[in-house]
Order: C-alpha cells, then structure tokens, then sequence
C-alpha cells in the first residue's frame, strides 16, 4: 500500500484551477473539440482566451467592459476571432454560427 502523504487542501484547490491539467488527467474533450476545423482544438492561448470570452459573455454584467468586449470579438470582429479561431484549430465560420443560434435561441447552448 503507498504510504506516500496525501496532498494538502491548498495544493488540491491549486490544481484544481489548472484546466488542462484537468482535462488530461480525467481523459476530457477540451470544451470547443464540436467546432474543431482539423482533428482536435490545439490547447494554447488562443483557445483559453476564446473560453475566456465565452465565459465574460455568459457571465460578467450585461453593458460591463468584459461583456461588451466578449461580444465584439464573438460576433464582431472581423478579423482577431477569425485569427484565433485559427490559431486554436477551431472552425470559424461553424463556431459563429453556432454562437449566432445560441443568441437569437434557436438552439440550446
């Protein structure tokens, strides 16, 4: 039996921050792999700041900075979504679309 001391609270709640870490560690699709253009979604930077602006969208105060700058660059921009979409691996276009649908609620998100 392993007799190795368990980790402390504080060392859990930090890993539990790490999301890649988690997604890895329970074998987890990262959370845009549906919209992913060829294979699967890269993890990196691009992909965790598109989560971060699907999370400002939902989440921050309606009119807040953080809100309207989630819905700008995911239904506006016409050039910096497009160019992390990229970066991430992700369909655009499809992406868009969805996100369009979610917004007017014609499907649920």
């Amino acid at each position: 039996m392993d007799q190795s001391p368990l980790p402390s609270f504080e060392q859990l709640l930090i890993e539990s921050l790490d999301q890649r870490a988690l997604r890895k560690k329970f074998g987890l699709p990262h959370p845009l792999h549906k919209f992913a253009a060829n294979g699967g979604v890269k993890d990196n930077a691009y992909a965790d700041a598109i989560l971060e602006f699907l999370n400002d969208h939902a989440w921050a105060e309606p009119e807040s900075p953080r809100h309207r700058g989630a819905m700008w660059f995911l239904f506006e921009s016409e050039k910096a979504f497009f160019v992390a979409c990229e970066q991430a691996g992700i369909d655009a276009d499809r992406f868009r679309e969805h996100l369009r649908k979610c917004q007017a609620g014609e499907v649920g998100c």
